[in-house]
Protein backbone atom coordinates (compact mmCIF):
# COMPACT_ATOMS: atom_id res chain seq x y z
CA UNK A 1 0.00 0.00 0.00
CA UNK A 2 1.37 3.39 -0.87
CA UNK A 3 1.40 6.31 0.87
CA UNK A 4 -1.38 8.33 -0.41
CA UNK A 5 -3.74 5.25 0.20
CA UNK A 6 -2.30 4.80 3.90
CA UNK A 7 -3.60 8.46 4.26
CA UNK A 8 -6.60 7.92 2.55
CA UNK A 9 -7.58 4.85 4.37
CA UNK A 10 -6.44 6.37 7.82
CA UNK A 11 -9.40 10.04 6.92
CA UNK A 12 -12.00 7.09 6.15
CA UNK A 13 -11.65 4.92 9.42
CA UNK A 14 -11.15 8.74 11.32
CA UNK A 15 -14.66 9.80 9.73
CA UNK A 16 -15.92 6.32 10.32
CA UNK A 17 -15.36 5.99 13.92
CA UNK A 18 -16.43 10.11 14.78
CA UNK A 19 -20.13 9.30 13.12
CA UNK A 20 -19.93 6.26 15.36
CA UNK A 21 -19.65 8.54 18.22
CA UNK A 22 -21.48 11.47 16.92
CA UNK A 23 -24.87 9.11 16.56
CA UNK A 24 -24.42 7.28 19.92
CA UNK A 25 -24.74 10.67 21.40
CA UNK A 26 -28.35 11.10 22.94
CA UNK A 27 -30.75 13.95 21.55
CA UNK A 28 -31.24 15.12 24.95
CA UNK A 29 -27.27 15.98 25.40
CA UNK A 30 -26.53 17.68 22.38
CA UNK A 31 -26.93 21.22 23.63
CA UNK A 32 -24.87 19.83 27.26
CA UNK A 33 -21.84 21.45 28.23
CA UNK A 34 -19.40 20.05 30.40
CA UNK A 35 -18.90 24.22 31.78
CA UNK A 36 -20.06 27.67 30.66
CA UNK A 37 -17.11 28.03 28.77
CA UNK A 38 -17.21 25.19 27.09
CA UNK A 39 -18.29 24.31 23.54
CA UNK A 40 -21.83 22.14 23.61
CA UNK A 41 -21.29 18.33 22.37
CA UNK A 42 -23.38 19.42 19.07
CA UNK A 43 -21.06 22.92 18.87
CA UNK A 44 -17.58 20.16 19.15
CA UNK A 45 -19.03 18.30 16.27
CA UNK A 46 -19.36 21.09 13.77
CA UNK A 47 -16.12 22.23 15.14
CA UNK A 48 -14.47 19.35 14.05
CA UNK A 49 -16.27 19.32 10.44
CA UNK A 50 -15.30 22.88 10.04
CA UNK A 51 -11.73 21.99 10.99
CA UNK A 52 -11.94 19.39 8.54
CA UNK A 53 -13.34 21.76 5.52
CA UNK A 54 -10.61 24.49 6.12
CA UNK A 55 -8.15 21.33 6.01
CA UNK A 56 -9.65 19.98 2.56
CA UNK A 57 -9.31 23.99 1.43
CA UNK A 58 -6.37 24.52 2.06
CA UNK A 59 -4.62 21.47 0.30
CA UNK A 60 -7.18 22.16 -2.61
CA UNK A 61 -6.30 25.85 -2.95
CA UNK A 62 -2.55 24.88 -2.06
CA UNK A 63 -1.85 26.93 1.34
CA UNK A 64 -4.10 29.86 -0.59
CA UNK A 65 -7.15 30.48 1.63
CA UNK A 66 -7.98 33.48 -0.22
CA UNK A 67 -11.33 34.86 1.28
CA UNK A 68 -12.13 31.72 3.09
CA UNK A 69 -15.66 32.28 4.05
CA UNK A 70 -17.13 28.70 6.19
CA UNK A 71 -20.21 27.14 5.60
CA UNK A 72 -21.76 27.10 8.32
CA UNK A 73 -21.18 31.28 8.88
CA UNK A 74 -24.61 32.29 10.55
CA UNK A 75 -26.13 28.78 11.42
CA UNK A 76 -26.59 28.35 14.85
Amino acid sequence: MDSKSIILLNFKETRRRSIKLWKGIPTEYLHWKPDMQAMSCIEMVRHVLEGEHLYHTIIKNKGNLGSYVSPWNGVS
